[in-house]
Formats: structure tokens, C-alpha cells, sequence
């Protein structure tokens, strides 16, 4: 019983000391998003690909 016990605490610990990755911030934010994709409008469609453009890219 003592054995999984320091098995368990040895695995939460781990896993605490491991840092969630960091993503960038987006440049534009989920509502200026969503009404520049559902406008169809031809400049505030160029608008959003300049600015999702302009994003760092992740990397996996």
C-alpha cells in the first residue's frame, strides 16, 4: 500500500511540475472573428486573411 502511495504522490508531482505549453494570443479576437467571416463582405474578408496573416505560426 505505501508503495502506490509514493508510486501516486511521485505522479502527481510530475505532473505539476510540468509547464503547459504556451500558445500565441491571437491577433483578433473570437467576436471581430465571427463578424468579419459573416459579413461576406469582400474588404472585411481581405481584412481577416491580413490579420490571420500576421499570426505567429505554431509549430507541432
Amino acid at each position: 500500500m505505501k508503495l502506490l502511495q509514493r508510486l501516486s504522490r511521485l505522479f502527481w508531482r510530475s505532473r505539476e511540475l510540468r509547464q503547459p505549453p504556451v500558445f500565441p494570443q491571437p491577433s483578433i479576437d473570437a467576436d471581430e472573428f465571427a463578424r468579419l467571416l459573416c459579413s461576406r463582405r469582400i474588404e472585411d474578408l481581405k481584412t481577416l486573411a491580413k490579420k490571420l496573416s500576421q499570426q505567429p505560426r505554431a509549430h507541432a
